[in-house]
């Protein structure tokens, strides 16, 4: 147990479900294995997935308290951090946007298996989704999908006032929050409580950030993704 951080962590901080939930996530981890083989999921070897993917995840309780709400993770992928947190916060609304169809049979099928009932996979672009869903969600998600200036852009809108973007960075955060001064104050928000964390076995570092939305967002946001990465907010 000592020498497996992500199962100490589920010991220290869900004991009550700390069983039921390490069967799910070796279900989750052979999933992940067994798709890996016919598609790009993750780079990650297999002996890796319980630090680098799932304990990576679930840090973000460290940032945020969660609740009772509803939480859109965008670009999930192969669930990170959507499913990794559907699956330790049952009490969660998630739906994991993809925009690549394959990775969302993916998701499905790790739906079905782990009777995740939790969760919604949803096969479409942010910057379309948006359209339908603004000021809908509590939270918005993103792990390794972008540069914070263009998250902000696509999560924000989705947000109620008072809602949280929660997102995932790098070594490179401190310069990417420098570059998205201007989205933060053109999309009204605020920078909340950031956590800087190591991991265990090889010290890489993680930043996650929250950003609270504080103001309506003008309704050009989010805009077509060209436009979004050719000029950044």
């Amino acid at each position: 147990m000592k020498n497996n951080p992500f199962l100490q962590y589920l010991e220290e901080h869900f004991s009550e479900n700390a069983e039921v939930l390490k069967v799910q996530f070796a279900k989750y981890a052979a999933l992940i294995e067994e798709h890996n083989k016919v598609q790009n999921l993750t780079a990650i070897a297999p002996s890796e997935y319980e630090e680098k993917h799932f304990l990576d995840c679930l840090l973000l309780r460290e940032t945020y308290n969660f609740r009772n709400e509803t939480l859109l993770d965008i670009g999930s992928g192969a669930g990170f951090p959507g499913v990794v947190l559907a699956i330790a916060y049952p009490e969660l609304q998630i739906t994991l946007l993809e925009p690549i169809k394959k990775r969302c049979n993916f998701l499905n099928t790790v739906v079905k298996e782990l009777e995740l009932t939790n969760v919604e996979v949803v096969n479409e672009r942010a910057e379309d989704y948006a359209a339908s869903k603004r000021g809908e969600y509590d939270l918005v998600t993103s792990r390794a999908v972008s540069s914070l200036s263009i998250m902000l852009e696509l999560s924000v809108p989705f947000l109620r006032i008072n809602g949280s973007a929660l997102m995932m960075k790098g070594r490179n955060y401190n310069a990417e929050l420098s570059d998205a001064e201007n989205a933060i104050y053109i999309l009204k928000v605020e920078v909340g409580k950031t956590d800087l964390h190591f991991l265990p076995s090889d010290g890489s570092m993680r930043v996650n950030a929250r950003f609270i939305k504080k103001g309506s967002t003008p309704k050009k946001y989010p805009r077509p993704f060209a436009q979004i990465k050719k000029n950044p907010l």
